[in-house]
């Protein structure tokens, strides 16, 4: 049995043996935790809200913070707004997951979700996915009636999607619209009359774009049970080759969006560099990904294009917070 075992992972490609090993790891050490099982709920939970895509949805936020005050933000407000888009992000993610449970035991990337082990029952899911929601809309009061207006328009539009859109061809709208309403909600939390100034609207439209190429992205490697669930995706309606058209004419046009906010709001050179370099090796992908349609090659386009706008938020951030920095660093090296 043992040997069987072992010729079935050496069957799999490196990357997989690599990964799995590493799980092995961690899986053993989580076990020596006293009354972990009585947790795993908790975890499952934790889990459903895609920590590491609560990472990047929160960093683009923040750079558009950064460009509103043209500096670092105030500290007090900043946090607030973290707490609120993190409590809104996992809502999502968790309230997703409950309506994509049949779904998500019909494709094979999909079949490892803590509902579909039952590691998690659905009801608890929607319960916490709806209290989360409900109390990032309270902490979001403490900010200003814009910021809840905001906050509150992106989670109905992301509940809309995933109970009911999500099965349509305007599927794609939803959370391509609440991508939009992102930087201007930040820009909103300190001063809720720039909430749709040029930039903020800028960097929303780009936002916007950009969130068609992951979405899409997503839906080649979920083809056959998307087909078998009768979900309306591009994928499924058009076939892959114009699926991957879409993602790439998407990209361009948030590259554009986000080339222009260097002029608009004054950024520097390293920021037009990267993104003109950065956009341009992505652009080449996305159109040798056209010739070359499969779920791989979506997969790749996925992680890079969430890279990308990774790197743009942090230089963004950077630059902004960086004049500041070196002028407390001096105050401190005079005072001492």
């Amino acid at each position: 049995m043992m040997d069987k075992d072992i010729s079935e992972r050496r069957d799999r490609g490196p990357i997989e043996l690599l990964a799995e090993s590493f799980l092995d790891e961690i899986i053993e050490f989580v076990k020596l935790i006293p009354f972990i099982e009585k947790f795993v709920p908790v975890l499952a939970l934790a889990v459903m809200s895609r920590p590491m895509i609560m990472v990047v949805a929160a960093i683009t936020p923040a750079s558009a913070a950064f460009l509103a005050n043209n500096g670092i933000p105030p500290i007090k407000e900043s946090l607030l707004a973290l707490i609120c888009l993190c409590l809104a992000v996992a809502s999502a993610h968790i309230v997703n997951d409950f309506c994509d449970a049949e779904v998500d035991r019909m494709n094979r990337r999909t079949q490892l979700r803590p509902i579909v082990l039952g590691l998690v029952s659905k009801k608890t899911a929607l319960i916490v996915g709806v209290l989360l929601s409900i109390l990032s809309l309270i902490v979001a009061f403490f900010i200003n009636l814009t910021c809840v207006l905001l906050l509150a328009a992106g989670i109905l539009l992301i509940f809309t999607y995933s109970a009911k859109l999500k099965q349509t061809q305007i599927g794609v709208l939803p959370p391509a619209l609440a991508a939009f309403l992102l930087p201007p909600g930040a820009f909103a939390v300190y001063d809720p009359a720039r909430a749709f100034c040029s930039i903020s609207l800028v960097v929303g439209l780009a936002g916007f774009f950009f969130e068609l190429v992951p979405y899409w992205s997503q839906t080649l490697p979920d083809v056959e049970g998307d087909r078998a669930r009768k979900l309306r995706t591009i994928s499924v309606c058009y076939g892959e080759r114009k699926a991957a058209v879409s993602i790439f004419l998407s990209f361009i046009i948030c590259l554009s969006f986000l080339l222009y906010l260097h002029r608009l709001a004054d950024l520097s050179t390293p920021y037009l560099l990267f993104t003109a370099i950065g956009g341009g090796i992505l652009v080449i992908f996305l159109l040798w990904f056209i010739s070359r349609p499969n779920p791989r090659n979506a997969l790749i386009s996925y992680f890079s294009s969430l890279f990308f706008i990774g790197i743009i938020s942090l230089i963004i951030i950077a630059e902004k917070a960086l004049p500041e920095l070196v002028e407390i660093w001096r105050q401190f090296l005079a005072s001492h």
